[in-house]
């Protein structure tokens, strides 16, 4: 049982993944598509499980940077995207999709990937929990904002459907680990391996309510996948020139929160208020999501080098003094 549940944890990228080839292979998944809402709860209750909340909470000290995070995530930089976006006229459902696509919170892998990149991983931990607390208030109020002229959605179902799938999990996982104690270890151990299984699931059944369409339109899907890069890589550079007030590590806390976002929580919305094609659209994004550990080391190692390319010349007149 141990040796599955390492396999899992060492190939959770590829094999969160292959839920959409068996979207593919099995449109059967669809029948599933009426949970997809108690799925994603269920990843977010392992999440959180592994989350101390009350270590978060001293963090909260901090109040105005959380703040300014909070505000560059998931007001400043969805702005600059959504007017970017425009610029290429896409069709409403996809540009629906991207808006919501850079609204997302922090993703709840984001600390592990932020420890990857050795940033902050607490910083990234708080930003996690504190976006997830405003995005039923920032969603909903961008739609309105930016698209209530082009889509028509129930905004406070949008809200509310938010703070369930955040606050029941969170909620829910805190009493679990006050409750019994004892199997909090155990699941801890567990919980990568049972949320990338329930993602596998998840994928499918998203692919597969959405067969007919990919097997008609194969390179209308590989278009979503490509779209997705550019804004990936725009949430690595962005973040991290617009927080130069900040130490190193907290940078790459910063940008790491973003590219890492929670997509998952983003299909779920777009099955539930969206088109179809945009729930679609978000979850081949989740493709080029797995991947951006690579371009993300590489810019990371970047700046360090240019950060003692700047050093060195300073030492050197330090020297000859």
């Amino acid at each position: 049982m141990k040796s599955v549940a390492n396999f899992i944890e060492k190939n959770s990228a590829a094999i969160s993944a292959s839920g959409i080839v068996f979207g593919l292979i099995f449109p059967q998944f669809a029948i599933f598509k009426p949970y997809l809402t108690f799925l994603l709860m269920t990843i977010l209750f392992f999440t959180f499980i592994g989350i101390d909340v009350t270590q978060i909470a001293k963090q909260l000290k901090r109040i105005k940077l959380l703040f300014l995070i909070v505000i560059l995530q998931l007001v400043v930089l969805p702005l600059i995207m959504f007017f970017v976006i425009k610029l290429f006229k896409p069709a409403d459902f996809l540009l629906t999709a991207l808006l919501l696509f850079t609204l997302l919170p922090a993703g709840v892998a984001s600390p592990a990937m932020t420890g990857i990149l050795n940033g902050d991983k607490t910083l990234s931990a708080v930003i996690t929990i504190f976006t997830h607390f405003i995005a039923p208030i920032t969603i909903p109020l961008f739609f309105f904002i930016l698209l209530r002229k082009i889509v028509r959605v129930d905004y406070l179902s949008i809200s509310t459907t938010l703070i369930e799938l955040i606050f029941i999990p969170l909620i829910a996982s805190e009493i679990f680990k006050r409750s019994f104690k004892g199997a909090v270890k155990v699941v801890n151990s567990m919980s990568k391996s049972i949320t990338t299984i329930v993602l596998v699931l998840l994928g499918a059944t998203v692919i597969a309510a959405n067969h007919s369409f990919i097997i008609n339109n194969p390179w209308e899907a590989i278009k979503y996948i490509l779209i997705a890069f550019p804004i990936y890589l725009a949430f690595i550079i962005l973040p991290f020139y617009l927080t130069p007030f900040l130490s190193f590590e907290e940078r790459i806390s910063v940008f790491a929160t973003k590219v890492f976002m929670n997509v998952t929580i983003g299909i779920v919305l777009a099955l539930q208020f969206l088109d179809a094609k945009a729930s679609l659209a978000l979850t081949l994004a989740q493709i080029p999501w797995n991947l951006m550990i690579f371009p993300a080391s590489m810019f990371v190692k970047w700046q360090k080098n240019n950060l003692q390319n700047k050093k060195a010349p300073s030492k050197g007149a330090n020297n000859k003094q």
